[in-house]
C-alpha cells in the first residue's frame, strides 16, 4: 500500500513540472531501493533511488540516507529520495545534510540533483501519524516525559523510571522507542536520558491542550493572593489535592511575571466549600480558573515557593505555552530563566 501511494505521489509531483519528462517508476526485483525513478531533463537521463518508510522520524531518515548512499555504489550517479506519509522537519534536515531528497505523501518535498531544484511546502498533510503522537503524548506517556524533563542530568534505569512515573514497564518501553525514533535519547548514556530536552518539550507543548482538564471558571471577591492562600488552606484541611498553576505558579517561579487571573489545579471541585473562601463559579468574566486534572501526572514536581504549593516548572510551561500573547510570553520566561538553566 505504501509503495503504491509513493508511486502515485511521485507521478503527481513530477508530471506537474513541465521541463521534466518522466520515463518510468519501477520496483526493482533484486535487493535494492524500493522504487527506481527515471527522468529525462535537457536530453539527459537521470536516475533516482527511492526508499519508502511508514514513518518519517529522524531515526528512519538517517537509516534511509545511509542506505541510499549504498545504492549509489551499485547505481552510479543516482540520486536518493526518502518518502514517508509524514516527514518531520528534523528528518528533512538530516536528509539534506546527506545530499538526499525527500517527499511526503502530501507532495511536500525538497529535491536537488542534476541541475533540478524542486521545493514544495505548505500542502496540508493528511497523513500525519496521529497514533504515533498519541503514543508519545498520552497522559501515561506524559508522566514519563515530566520525569525526564525534570531530571535531564540523570540517567534512569527502566524499573526506576517506571516507579518514579507510576506507569508500567511496557509504557516505559513505548516512550523509549518513540524518543529513539526522534533521536531524542542520549545513546551514550547507560540508561534513559534525553539528548534534546528542548525539542521534546517544544513538540509536547505544540501538541498539548490544557483544556483537556475539566475547567471551572470562577470569580473571587478578595485579592488574588488572599484567595489563593485561602483556597490552599481549605484544600489542605479537607484532603483535596491542590497546586497553583499557569500565571499564578509562573509568578512564584519568576516574580517578573504579572497576572490578573489566578489558576490552580484542585483534585476535587466543591462549590459550597470554596464559597467559604469567597469563590463562586460563573459562566464568564472570572478572575480564577480552577482545573480538575485529566491525569494526576500534572502534580509531578510540585514544590513550595513563597509559601505556596505550585506545580512543576514543566507543567507551568505546558499550561501557558499554548496561550497566545501573555501566556506564551510567560511560558518563554519560565523556559529561559527556570527550566533551561536546570538542564
Amino acid at each position: 500500500m505504501a509503495l503504491g501511494k509513493a508511486k502515485d505521489i511521485l507521478k503527481e509531483v513530477i508530471s506537474a513540472i513541465p521541463f521534466i519528462e518522466q520515463v518510468s517508476i519501477t520496483e526493482p526485483s533484486t535487493a535494492g531501493p524500493d522504487l527506481l525513478l527515471k527522468l529525462k531533463y535537457k536530453g539527459k537521463l537521470l536516475t533516482c533511488c527511492v526508499q519508502v518508510k511508514s514513518l518519517g522520524q529522524p531515526k528512519y531518515a538517517r537509516e534511509a540516507a545511509y542506505q541510499l548512499k549504498k545504492y549509489s555504489g551499485t547505481c552510479p550517479g543516482s540520486y536518493g529520495i526518502f518518502m514517508a506519509p509524514f516527514i518531520s522537519v528534523e528528518a528533512g534536515e538530516i536528509l539534506t545534510e546527506n545530499n538526499a531528497g525527500y517527499m511526503d505523501f502530501s507532495g511536500n518535498c525538497r529535491l536537488s540533483f542534476g541541475g533540478i531544484y524542486i521545493e514544495r511546502k505548505g500542502n496540508p498533510n493528511a497523513f500525519t501519524v496521529k497514533r504515533d503522537l498519541r503514543k508519545l503524548f498520552s497522559p501515561k506517556a506524559g508522566r514519563v516525559l515530566r520525569v525526564l524533563l525534570s531530571t535531564v542530568k540523570r540517567s534512569w534505569k527502566m524499573a526506576e523510571l517506571s516507579a518514579e512515573a507510576g506507569v508500567s514497564l511496557g509504557q516505559i518501553a513505548n516512550v523509549k522507542n518513540s524518543l529513539a525514533e526522534r533521536e531524542w535519547l542520549d545513546v551514550s548514556s547507560p540508561g534513559i536520558r534525553l539528548s534534546n530536552p528542548e525539542a521534546a518539550l517544544t513538540q509536547w507543548a505544540q501538541n498539548y491542550d490544557f483544556r483537556k482538564n475539566i475547567l471551572k471558571e470562577c470569580y473571587c471577591v478578595k485579592s488574588l493572593a488572599e484567595t489563593e492562600a485561602a483556597l490552599e488552606k481549605l484544600c489542605a484541611k479537607n484532603g483535596i489535592r491542590f497546586a497553583l498553576a499557569g500565571f499564578s505558579a509562573a509568578a512564584r517561579f519568576w516574580p517578573a511575571v504579572r497576572y490578573q487571573r489566578a489558576m490552580a489545579y484542585v483534585g476535587e471541585f466543591r462549590a459550597e466549600l470554596f464559597a467559604a473562601a469567597g469563590i463562586k463559579e460563573v459562566e464568564s468574566g472570572g478572575n480564577l480558573l480552577l482545573m480538575l486534572p485529566y491525569d494526576d501526572g500534572v502534580f509531578y514536581g510540585n514544590r513550595i515557593l513563597d509559601g505556596n504549593a505550585v506545580v512543576g516548572a514543566v507543567q507551568v510551561y505546558l499550561d501557558l505555552a499554548g496561550n497566545k500573547g501573555r501566556g506564551a510570553e510567560a511560558a518563554d520566561e519560565i523556559f529561559k530563566n527556570v527550566i533551561k538553566p536546570s538542564w
